[in-house]
């Protein structure tokens, strides 16, 4: 599994070097926008013929360009004082072999703390200390393994020592584990990204095994436990939903199928969707240790004006719910559509 999913990130670095050309900067260029412009190249790496994909920094603009990790380096193309601000600290941190502490402060203030893109930028430098982060992902598997320590909005270089010090302290443990005599420490960084990865799967649905496989119960009794919960609220909503009036008047929602009808119903539609959010196609978790609230299902009106009734249901994640509130539904996707750049 980790040579499948993980060797490619020694030759992403290789040919991420490449590009970088570091070994040609001179001091001259510093300001002439060369520096930044092979610091983009090394970043936004997309080779189908070398099959390789920079997934270690959120470079891509398909959620909008507000959210590219290395956005304030695309922005400093155009802004003479932030280049030469930017090009002088990684002239600095490639050529001039300057503090590790400084250069990873110096560059995370210009970048806007950005975490991935810091670490990144540290792991083309050197790669026997220094490892890519995602912090979400990372905090998962360290929590899971009984580490007390956090990574999330904490981009700073004592953090990062701690994430790297963590990662070596890994590797006698995996090694002995697995029986193997060399374990790097990219092998100990994909240790507990396949182990976070699969703690997500786990929380999502998607390890559930085959119907008639056995060591079903701690992942369907998330799901099932989910499906109860929905059930609750639905009951709960239409019992309290009788057009009565406090400071609004509250629209009348009836239910219309009975418990055990309505807890059918929505396993069927999770079935149908895939375990995935309907409006979105967010992989939905289920209650358990780790689940992100946000992230639970929830039970939808299409029609909002309409009751909770067959036809006119859907499973969505929380905060969706939350967001469409009393929205028509097709206006709603078509919001969500443009959000993704899509026309719908």
């Amino acid at each position: 599994m980790a040579a499948v999913w993980e060797s490619y990130k020694p030759r992403l670095r290789e040919h991420a070097l490449s590009k970088l050309s570091s070994d040609s900067w001179q001091s001259a260029d510093i300001g002439t926008g060369r520096i930044l412009d092979q610091t983009v190249e090394a970043i936004e790496i997309q080779d189908a013929g070398k099959n390789l994909t920079n997934n270690l920094v959120f470079w891509q603009n398909r959620y909008g360009h507000a959210n590219r990790d290395h956005r304030a380096l695309l922005e400093a193309q155009s802004n003479p004082s932030l280049r030469n601000a930017l090009e002088q600290a990684l002239f600095d941190h490639f050529r001039a072999d300057r503090a590790e502490g400084e250069s990873f402060e110096q560059i995370a203030e210009l970048i806007g703390r950005k975490y991935p893109l810091t670490a990144y930028l540290f792991f083309l430098r050197d790669s026997a200390k220094y490892m890519p982060i995602q912090p979400t992902g990372f905090d998962r598997a360290f929590d899971a393994l009984g580490i007390d320590f956090q990574t999330l909005r904490q981009c700073n270089w004592s953090n990062y020592e701690t994430y790297n010090a963590i990662l070596q302290g890994l590797r006698p443990s995996i090694a002995k584990a697995a029986n193997l005599s060399n374990v790097r420490l990219v092998d100990a960084h994909s240790f507990c990204w396949i182990y976070s990865t699969l703690l997500k799967q786990e929380l999502e649905g998607s390890l559930l095994p085959k119907p008639g496989a056995s060591g079903t119960g701690h992942i369907i009794g998330g799901r099932q436990k989910s499906i109860i919960a929905m059930r609750y609220s639905v009951e709960d909503t239409a019992k309290n939903s009788n057009g009565q009036r406090v400071e609004r008047v509250v629209k009348n929602k009836d239910l219309r199928m009975t418990s055990s009808q309505l807890e059918e119903y929505i396993a069927a539609l999770l079935d149908l969707q895939d375990n995935k959010c309907a409006l979105t196609g967010i992989p939905l978790q289920f209650h358990g240790d780790g689940a992100d609230p946000n992230l639970l299902p929830s039970v939808d009106r299409i029609d909002s004006n309409g009751h909770y009734e067959t036809g006119n249901l859907q499973v969505v994640c929380r905060f969706i719910n939350f967001w469409k509130s009393d929205s028509e539904n097709d206006e709603f996707r078509r919001l969500l559509m443009l959000v993704r750049g899509e026309e719908h």
